[in-house]
Formats: structure tokens, C-alpha cells, sequence
């Protein structure tokens, strides 16, 4: 823990609702603006709101632009139970780089192993952010290289949020902080024989493919490690293979496995599953 997570500060931003993540959120957000820790300033926070959001769980958070510079940065309820407030805290510097992004959009910037500059409308003269010594530079970057580093502000994941990852020790766009559990997905498929699963949040091809086994037109679905035909599961069941509709799938993707017993779809329990190669199949 950083020194500057138990140091009191006065919130200057908005909450969105009365969740605990939101107000922690807030503090924390900050104090990574204001404080000495984390090389990013500039970014006004009287102009950030803080949310929780109770049902996302395909992602950590979120940035909204709201005009004239107003944001709105929602945390996931279900990332701060799974992993804890301290995989929050680098969502949070994350989301407050596309804030940082939305405030300046437009805006010249260049990146030196001075820091990170950005650069006034007047001139080419920079103004400096703190990098990674958490230090303000009043050196002006080299000339030489200056056209090649120079970039424009943009919201999103290009080079203005990449000029961030190491600074602010961000994993990028894409991160896990818990393990995943089949529980977090709407449709699993497995392999009966080494038993891993892959998991979907829509009913796509992929899907299908495990369902069908290759008695429906999406074709076959194989593990990636035994090259045996997968299967959909849920619990200890999976659902036997066939040219199986939609609505059919949709049925035996619920829940909880007590569920799936009281249908009267062709099941067949984890135990007595047949593995079936690829070999055999083509």
C-alpha cells in the first residue's frame, strides 16, 4: 500500500449512488491526481463521477464522456468482490487516463525519456507532467526527435493511453485479476476427456459447434489439447450431441444442474461421457 492511500483528502467529485466501492473509488482517484505516487496530473476532478455498476461483469470499469469535459468512471461490483479494492485501484488509473485523455483531447503531446509533455496551443513549448521519477521537469524535450514523438490527444487505447501503461503500471487494455469460474459465463463446453472448459457470454458459433458435435451445419468443436469433440456443460451434465435449435441450447444453459435434470433434454452425466476423436469423427 502506497503512503498515500490512508492520507485524508477532501473529495472534490460527484458520486453516482451510495455504493462503498464508489466513495472509495473517488478517494483513491484522487489522491492519484493530487499526490506524489503516480506520475499523472492535470486531469480536473470537480468534473469526474463515481459509480458502481451491479450488474457488468464482462469488464473492471468504465469511462463515459459526458461533454464539456464532464466523465462519468464506473467501477464493477463484481470485480471489487472477486479480487478486491486493490485490483480496483488499477482500473481506476486506467479509467482516469481516458478522463485525462477526454479533458485534452485535440491537444499536441510528445513522450521523451524526460516524461510526458503536453504541449501548449501557443507553440511548440511544453508543459510537463510528472514521469516516472514523480519529479516536474522544466526540460524541454530534443528538438531533433520532437516531430517523429509528437502525437495527438485521443480518447480510446492508442498511443496516448500506451504512453501511460508504464508510468502508471497499467497491464494495457485487457487484464484478469480472480480466477474465472463457469458461473460467469451463460454457455460453457468442455472436454469429457482432460475435463477443461472454455467459456461464452453469447450464444455464438463456438457454441453451437459444441451443441451440434457435427450433426448440425456449424460444423465441430475440438479440444485445443486432447483433439476429442467437445460437448456443453452445466454442473455434471452435458448435453448429448444433435442437431440441436437455439431455443434447445438456450434450455440447457441454465444455471444450476438440479435445473437442467427436470428437462427433458438428452443428457448425459460427466461419468459416463465417451470421448470421441477427431480421428474417429473424420
Amino acid at each position: 500500500m502506497k503512503p498515500t492511500d490512508s492520507r485524508p483528502t477532501q473529495p472534490v467529485g460527484s458520486l453516482a449512488d451510495d455504493h462503498e466501492l464508489s466513495a472509495r473509488a473517488r478517494r483513491y482517484g484522487e489522491r492519484v491526481v493530487s499526490g506524489t505516487d503516480w506520475p499523472i496530473e492535470n486531469v480536473d476532478c470537480t468534473k469526474i463521477t463515481w459509480g458502481t455498476s451491479k450488474r457488468a461483469k464482462r469488464r473492471h470499469g468504465r469511462c463515459s464522456y459526458d461533454g464539456d469535459g464532464e466523465v462519468t468512471i464506473t467501477l464493477t461490483e463484481h470485480t471489487y468482490e472477486r479480487a478486491g479494492f486493490e485490483a480496483c485501484q488499477t482500473t481506476i488509473r486506467h479509467e482516469l487516463v481516458h478522463a485525462w485523455q477526454y479533458q485534452h483531447r485535440g491537444r499536441q503531446a510528445i513522450s521523451t525519456e524526460s516524461g510526458l509533455h503536453v504541449l501548449t496551443d501557443s507553440d511548440a513549448s511544453p508543459t510537463t507532467q510528472r514521469y516516472s521519477d514523480h519529479t516536474a521537469s522544466l526540460e524541454a524535450p530534443q528538438t531533433h526527435s520532437q516531430d517523429e514523438a509528437k502525437f495527438t490527444i485521443e480518447t480510446g487505447h492508442g498511443k496516448s493511453f500506451r504512453a501511460w501503461i508504464g508510468p502508471l503500471e497499467l497491464p494495457g487494455r485487457c487484464s484478469r485479476y480472480y480466477e474465472r469460474r463457469p458461473s460467469d459465463f451463460a454457455y460453457v463446453y468442455a472436454c469429457p476427456d482432460c475435463t477443461n472448459w472454455w467459456g461464452k457470454h453469447r450464444l455464438c458459433k463456438s457454441v453451437r459447434q459444441a451443441a451440434h458435435g457435427g450433426e448440425g451445419s456449424s460444423g465441430y468443436r475440438y479440444c485445443t489439447n486432447c483433439e476429442v469433440l467437445l460437448h456443453l456443460r452445466v454442473g455434471e451434465w452435458y448435453l448429448a450431441h444433435g442437431d440441436h435449435d437455439d431455443v434447445t441450447i438456450k434450455t440447457f444453459a441454465q444455471p444450476d444442474a438440479a435445473s437442467v435434470v427436470d428437462t427433458d433434454l438428452p443428457l448425459i452425466h460427466l461419468e459416463d461421457s465417451t470421448p470421441i476423436s477427431r480421428s474417429a469423427v473424420e
